[in-house]
C-alpha cells in the first residue's frame, strides 16, 4: 500500500487538511500531557480530551486520504479548520469550575466541528452511495461523533434526562472511541484488504455491527434493558472478534512497524470487550463481578482510548491506505 505523506493544498505554503490534522494532534498531544500532569483530571476527563485533541483529528486525516471533493471538502475543511480550538476548549471546560455555564459553553464549539462531520458524511453518501463498504464506516464514524459531543454538552449543564449522571458522561466517550474511532479504524482495515475486490463475508458482518452497534446500544440504554443486554452482547462479541481479524488478515500485509502497531491496537478490542461484557451481564443478573463502575470505566476506557485508538491512530497513520476511487 502507499505510504501518504502530507499532500500540500492550493494556498501558498499551507498544509493541506491532511497535515493540518498532524499537526493539530501533535500540539493537542502538547496540550494533552501537560493538562494531565498539572490538572486533576478524572479518568473520562482524561480520556474525552485525548479523542478531542489527537485520536479525533488523526482520524479525520487518514480518512480523507485522497482529500474529500466537492460539498463534502467543504464542510470537512470547516470541521478540520475549527477542530483545534473546539478540542482546546473542551479540555478548557474540564478545568473551568463546575456548575456555571462556562463548561457547557466552552464545549458548544465542538458540537459545531463534530455537526460538520456529519454533514460531510452525509454529503459523501448522497454521493457515492453505501458502497465501497469501508467508506461507509468511516462516514458512520462522522456521523455517531457528534453524539458523543452533544452528551458532553448535556453533562456539562447537569442534564441527564432519565439517566443517571455517569451514563450521560459516558456515553460522551463512548461515541468518541466506539463511535467515531472504531468505525474510522475498521473503514481504514477494509481499505487496506482492497474495495476494488469486494471484502469478503467475514469482514462484512463484522462491519455491519460496527455500523449499527453504537445505535441499538443507546436504543436499548434509552428504552430497554433487554434491547441493551443484546445489543452490548453482539457487539462485544462481534468487536472482540473484529481484533482477531485484524491481526490475522489484515496486519500481515502491512509494513513492519505499522503491523506491530496495528496488531496491538486490534488486541486490545477482545480484552476489552470480555471486561464489558462479564460486567454488563453480571450487572443485569445480580451476580459475578463485583467491580465499581469506576474501575470498570478505568479499565475498559483505557484499553479502548489508550491501547486501542490512540496506538491504532498511530498505526494506521505510518502508512494509511487510501480510499478506491468509485468509477
Amino acid at each position: 500500500m502507499t505510504d501518504v505523506g502530507t499532500e500540500r493544498s492550493s494556498v501558498g505554503w499551507l498544509p493541506s487538511e491532511f497535515g493540518r490534522t498532524d499537526v493539530s494532534a501533535v500540539v493537542g498531544g502538547t496540550a494533552w500531557v501537560l493538562a494531565v500532569a498539572v490538572a486533576d483530571l478524572d479518568a473520562i476527563q482524561r480520556a474525552v480530551s485525548l479523542a478531542v485533541l489527537v485520536v479525533v483529528p488523526l482520524g479525520m486525516g487518514m480518512a480523507a486520504t485522497p482529500a474529500f471533493e466537492g460539498a463534502a471538502r467543504r464542510w470537512y475543511t470547516a470541521a478540520v479548520l475549527g477542530q483545534p480550538v473546539a478540542g482546546l476548549l473542551v479540555l478548557a471546560s474540564f478545568l473551568l469550575p463546575s456548575g456555571g455555564l462556562g463548561p457547557a459553553l466552552a464545549a458548544v464549539p465542538w458540537v459545531a466541528v463534530t455537526g460538520a462531520l456529519g454533514v460531510t458524511a452525509i454529503t459523501r453518501v448522497r454521493d457515492r452511495g453505501l458502497w465501497p463498504l469501508s467508506e461507509t464506516l468511516i462516514d458512520a464514524g462522522f456521523a455517531y461523533a457528534i453524539v458523543g459531543a452533544g452528551a458532553l454538552v448535556l453533562h456539562h449543564l447537569g442534564i441527564t434526562l432519565w439517566f443517571d449522571p455517569v451514563i450521560v458522561f459516558l456515553t460522551a466517550i463512548h461515541f468518541h472511541f466506539a463511535g467515531f474511532m472504531l468505525p474510522v479504524l475498521t473503514g481504514l482495515a477494509g481499505r487496506a484488504l482492497g474495495d476494488r475486490v469486494g471484502l469478503g463475508p467475514g469482514f462484512r458482518s463484522l462491519a455491519a455491527v460496527v455500523l449499527l452497534g453504537p445505535a441499538f446500544i443507546a436504543v436499548g440504554i434509552s428504552f430497554s434493558p433487554v434491547v441493551e443486554v443484546l445489543a452490548v452482547g453482539g457487539f462485544t462479541v462481534a468487536v472482540g472478534a473484529l481484533g482477531g481479524y485484524i491481526v490475522l488478515r489484515v496486519a500481515p500485509g502491512r509494513p513492519p512497524a505499522q503491523r506491530v502497531l496495528v496488531s496491538v491496537s486490534a488486541l486490545a478490542l477482545p480484552v476489552s470487550m470480555v471486561l464489558a461484557l462479564g460486567y454488563g451481564v453480571s450487572t443485569f443478573a445480580g451476580f459475578g463481578l463485583r467491580i465499581p463502575i469506576g474501575t470498570m470505566v478505568s479499565l475498559h476506557g483505557s484499553l479502548n482510548a489508550y491501547w486501542f485508538a490512540l496506538v491504532g491512530a498511530v498505526g494506521w497513520r505510518l502508512a494509511v491506505p487510501r480510499a478506491a476511487r468509485v468509477e
